[in-house]
């Protein structure tokens, strides 16, 4: 089932249980707080969040229990330099530019060290593992080690090994994490978009430059020799596979999935407003047809006294 509002039997006597799946787009996912806001303005509030990417983040502060208020002034207060500052860590790394190892300190500290099992809403972070390419699923332990693997974009920060494997973003093999919410007992799934829809994006276009120079060029061919353990060639292999998977696909005509479009680069972390305004503005568009799919579900039975 590819659509992105999916829909089973809600059980007599129970309210509706929904789902939410946000995909990545570092800044541009600050729309996902303008989509939350609006599903709770039509009073409808998800119980089970799944996010890759920087839509791990906003999920990770929404099941923490912060409001859309609280989120809303946050992400105003944030400031590009300000969050580059803070996360990378400058030096040619083994398999990428940045260890991420301040990326993850970050993002402890903003969930004040919290696990999954201190969140009040169920939450899915989803990961890629770089060496099989298979989506690896966490739903317990800390939460910043899995946010910093989901937000690890390839060539960009270091995998972060869980549990044995070499995790990066989730959003190489989930763009979208629609699919991670099945088995869920859900009665309504929303897939929510809010990465890149264009090979002009700034990120495709940063490290399609990279690997356009003589050394970028000499970085890509050491990714095809048989030298698989050389730093240069992981860098390069990280590099390729930002530069041709860090976008979210066009929909077909036989999905429904709901794309913001924040009219921001993916680094312009300032103008979170904006794009908190094109989520909301796109799930409000959106809103007719989640309510025909709350309207195909059977009504609850009335409590007995």
């Amino acid at each position: 089932m590819d659509d992105a509002c999916r829909q089973v039997s809600a059980k007599p006597g129970t309210m509706p249980r929904i789902g939410v799946a946000l995909g990545g787009g570092s800044a541009r996912g600050y729309a996902h707080i303008g989509a939350l806001a609006s599903l709770e303005n039509h009073s409808y509030f998800p119980s089970l969040i799944s996010g890759t990417s920087f839509g791990a983040v906003i999920g990770a502060f929404y099941a923490m229990g912060h409001s859309i208020e609280q989120l809303t002034l946050d992400a105003k207060n944030t400031r590009t330099r300000d969050v580059i500052g803070q996360v990378t860590d400058f030096g040619l790394h083994k398999a990428a530019l940045f260890s991420g190892d301040r990326l993850e300190h970050y993002y402890d500290r903003l969930t004040e060290g919290r696990h999954f099992s201190d969140l009040e809403k169920e939450l899915i972070i989803v990961t890629t593992d770089i060496d099989s390419g298979e989506l690896v699923l966490i739903s317990e332990g800390p939460l910043a080690p899995a946010i910093r693997a989901s937000c690890s974009m390839p060539g960009v920060f270091a995998p972060v090994e869980i549990n044995g494997r070499r995790l990066v973003d989730g959003g190489l093999a989930a763009p979208i994490p629609l699919a991670t919410l099945e088995g869920f007992s859900l009665d309504i799934a929303i897939g929510i978009g809010a990465g890149t829809t264009s090979k002009d994006s700034g990120v495709i276009k940063m490290t399609q430059k990279l690997l356009s120079t003589d050394w970028g060029s000499r970085i890509h061919q050491k990714m095809h020799n048989s030298v698989k353990t050389h730093p240069l060639s992981r860098l390069g292999r990280g590099l390729a596979y930002t530069a041709n998977t860090y976008m979210i696909g066009q929909p077909d005509q036989h999905t429904l999935q709901v794309h913001t479009n924040p009219p921001i680069s993916w680094l312009h972390f300032h103008k979170a407003e904006q794009a908190i305004r094109a989520g909301e503005a796109a799930l409000n568009a959106f809103m007719p047809k989640i309510m025909q799919a709350f309207s195909l579900l059977p009504a609850p039975a009335l409590a007995a006294d």
